[in-house]
């Protein structure tokens, strides 16, 4: 059987400050509130001949990068979230979650996420696929991905693809 490897990216550089909110009635963090995330990955598969390489380093940061980019100092929204009623009124985005008007944002603070909501669980998900396609679009022979979103030190979630389909 032929070895099996692992590459992880996981620097401090490669963190995010947003804000967030969870629709569940009740619950503190149902209030608007933000964090300081990590987020990382580690990919498994077989070395390429030709370049000695599961994935080339720089790609993977890369794509971690530009995904803390997009929600570096944003409110994080969650598009997909069946509690919502999402409008956008010229420059702002409005959202009618417990009353109309809920909150009102200036669009360009926000970061819509194709997620049910913005717990670390699905941050990890939403970012694996995205790293999942920017990784496999480079040329990568990964068998397996996991992403981690750490939204404080000691406190994350992970999400690993096995052999996804391209």
């Amino acid at each position: 059987m032929p070895p099996v490897f692992e590459l992880t990216v996981a620097k401090e550089t490669l963190g995010f400050s947003a804000a967030h909110f969870l629709t569940l009635r009740g619950h503190v963090c149902e209030r608007l509130h933000g964090h300081n995330y990590r987020i990382g990955a580690t990919v498994t598969g077989p070395i390429d001949p030709a370049t000695g390489f599961v994935v080339d380093f720089a790609v993977l940061k890369q794509a971690l990068r530009t995904i803390a980019d997009r929600m570096d100092h944003r409110l994080l929204v969650p598009g997909a979230n069946p509690e919502l009623t999402i409008r956008t009124e010229g420059e702002r985005l409005v959202i009618d979650y417990l009353t109309p008007n809920w909150l009102v944002v200036p669009t360009a603070h926000v970061c819509l996420l194709p997620v049910r909501q913005t717990t670390a669980e699905y941050l990890a998900g939403y970012a694996a696929g995205e790293v999942w396609a920017a990784v496999k679009a480079a040329g990568a022979t990964m068998t397996a991905l996991a992403v981690d979103i750490e939204e404080s030190h000691g406190q994350g979630a992970t999400c690993r693809l096995d052999g996804r389909p391209d």
